[in-house]
């Protein structure tokens, strides 16, 4: 099962307003930098609980088995199924109905019952785009805050990492507001 990340138009659930006031920045010249600050530290957040913080599309790839009915999806919230394509024998596009797989919603995460007779109509494969994501007045308070901090430590080390590899560490406020939300792991 392979999620490929392609639509990132979603509003962030923090504004740039918002972390400028945090760290205390009165000029303009640095928006683009505590933008993609902002970015990396939803995206860390993401990463840490399995939510989905914006409102976007993803794509999920993945082979059929005919033993399996069901998958396990471990993101959250996933709203729909908008489109259904599979691949044949020959690897020629075959379309499937979205409305034939059904997204059941767990805490933490969904099952996506699978139409029967998908592995011998998409023996090569299925991708499903899925509607998925928070609107940002639907983010915990809590989660807000945590990607502050962590955009705001992401600034702050700016010159010392790299903006490609920010969050460059996860402040301990940041990861007790994060860790309430986090899946259980045995």
């Amino acid at each position: 099962m392979i999620w490929i990340e392609w639509d990132k138009s979603g509003e962030e659930p923090v504004s740039l307003g918002e972390v400028k006031r945090f760290l205390r920045l009165e000029r303009d010249d640095e928006d683009a930098i505590v933008a993609r600050c902002i970015s990396a530290a939803r995206e860390a957040v993401e990463a840490q609980t399995g939510l989905v913080l914006t409102e976007r599309r993803l794509r999920l790839s993945f082979e059929a088995d005919p033993a399996r009915d069901r998958l396990a999806l471990h993101r959250r919230p996933l709203r729909d199924v908008a489109e259904a394509i599979g691949y044949d024998e020959v690897g020629a596009a075959v379309p499937l109905e979205p409305a034939s797989f059904r997204l059941d919603p767990q805490p933490f995460g969904a099952w996506l019952h699978l139409p029967a007779g998908l592995a011998a109509r998409a023996s090569n494969g299925v991708e499903l785009e899925l509607r998925a994501g928070e609107a940002p007045d639907d983010v915990p308070e809590a989660l807000k805050l945590a990607i502050v901090r962590l955009a705001g430590a992401a600034f702050e080390t700016r010159g010392a990492v790299s903006l490609a590899l920010q969050p460059a560490f996860m402040p301990p406020l940041a990861r007790a507001l994060i860790a309430p939300f986090r899946t259980p792991r045995l």
